[in-house]
């Protein structure tokens, strides 16, 4: 077996590697692209196979077709593999199997210069498969991901592009490989460490898509579970915590007032004429009442305060670190703050908000009783003012009746 033999039989060896490889890793990671690679080493390693059993087999067109036709074929497959991974999304067409009539058609016609020269039937082929690892090199050098598995499969194929090219020279100038210079012929033997460099550029490569994907899935879990405990603490109309975390927080706040001594008060608002709007307006308009009360609310508190819807129409603030002159101040400025809420035209909603100071000495319920009080006496003083004003409104409105002059 002489030289070129030998590194022929070794780059077959190294080659059914690599297709073993690209099975292994389409198990792992179903990429489509893998698919094509597959077929594409499948074609190779037929063709060197071949290649290496041209002495048995004699040197006819029929073999020297097939043995083409399975190189071109590896460059073409090679081609869309890298087209698909580069988007994973390209979907196969009927029209992608006219792939097939260039590389037949390339094949007989290379196949048909080996009558005349075996070497001018090689060159064509060297060539296109020179530019196909040139491709391979520059889609690797500019597709995202791995530094590492960039820079070793770019080089790879750069390198056995290069390989390739000097191969299809030596054929035009001396024929036969066994008349090329012996340098010519361990070109295998680069060719087989080429194609390991290029598994593991391949393995580095989606290893670490892999690492990134599982991180990003693990983000996506964690914002996920972030979400639905968010879910879980607010109203879903209003985007307010709920009384079922107004528990949690209070017992903090309770615990934090103990401790240092702070005060702690509670403002208990609750939007007029609601019921009113509700029946003349529509369920809609009251439900924008109550997000426009909700993001008011929002807005005139400070980032430690917390507002809660509490139930219906009623809103529930707890102030921190807050005494009494500062929450009868606070509930009074949201009164006189309020603007003029949009659909409302007629019935314009105000509020009436009490409030309390929390005592150590009593329980949190009788703290929440006390500014409900307060809360309602304002609301039914407001009620009074309310009826009051339309029933003067009604008098002033009877008594123009009565007045009015009588007709010619």
């Amino acid at each position: 077996m002489s030289v070129y033999q030998f590194s022929l039989l070794v780059q077959s060896a190294g080659t059914a590697l690599l297709f073993v490889v690209f099975l292994m890793l389409y198990q792992k990671i179903r990429r489509r692209a893998f698919l094509d690679w597959i077929a594409s080493w499948a074609f190779l390693l037929a063709g060197l196979t071949a290649f290496f059993l041209r002495p048995f087999f004699g040197a006819g067109r029929a073999f020297f077709f097939c043995l083409q036709a399975s190189l071109l074929a590896h460059a073409l497959l090679l081609l869309r593999g890298l087209r698909r991974f580069r988007d994973d999304k390209v979907r196969s067409r009927k029209r992608d199997l006219l792939w097939i009539l260039p590389v037949v058609g390339l094949s007989w016609w290379t196949s048909g210069l080996v009558g005349e020269n075996i070497a001018a039937g090689a060159i064509p082929i060297l060539i296109a498969t020179s530019v196909a690892y040139g491709v391979a090199a520059l889609v690797f050098a500019v597709t995202p991901g791995s530094p590492a598995g960039r820079v070793l499969l770019s080089a790879s194929f750069l390198v056995w592009a290069a390989v390739n090219g000097l191969l299809a020279y030596a054929r035009g100038r001396y024929g036969l490989p066994e008349d090329m210079p012996p340098l010519f012929h361990y070109a295998p033997f680069l060719a087989m460490f080429l194609e390991m460099t290029i598994a593991v550029g391949i393995i580095i490569l989606f290893f670490e898509a892999s690492q990134q994907q599982l991180a990003a899935e693990m983000n996506q879990l964690v914002s996920s579970e972030e979400q639905l405990k968010e879910m879980g603490i607010r109203d879903p109309l209003t985007g307010l915590y709920n009384r079922h975390y107004f528990n949690d927080v209070i017992r903090r706040e309770l615990a934090s007032s103990r401790r240092f001594g702070a005060a702690l008060s509670v403002l208990l608002a609750d939007v007029d004429r609601f019921k009113e709007i509700n029946d003349r307006k529509g369920h809609a308009v009251g439900d924008d009442v109550l997000k426009f009360v909700a993001n008011y609310l929002t807005a005139c508190v400070r980032e430690t305060d917390y507002v809660f819807r509490w139930g219906g129409d009623e809103f529930l603030i707890v102030l921190p670190k807050t005494d009494g002159p500062s929450a009868a101040a606070k509930a009074e400025e949201l009164v006189r703050r309020l603007p003029n809420i949009p659909g409302t035209d007629g019935l314009q909603p105000t509020l009436s908000v009490g409030w309390a100071v929390h005592s150590s000495e009593v329980e949190f319920p009788i703290t929440l009783a006390e500014a409900d009080a307060r809360m309602y006496a304002i609301k039914m003083e407001r009620k009074r003012e309310r009826a009051e004003r339309d029933r003067d409104r009604e008098l002033l409105g009877g008594a123009g009746k009565r007045f009015e002059p009588a007709g010619p």
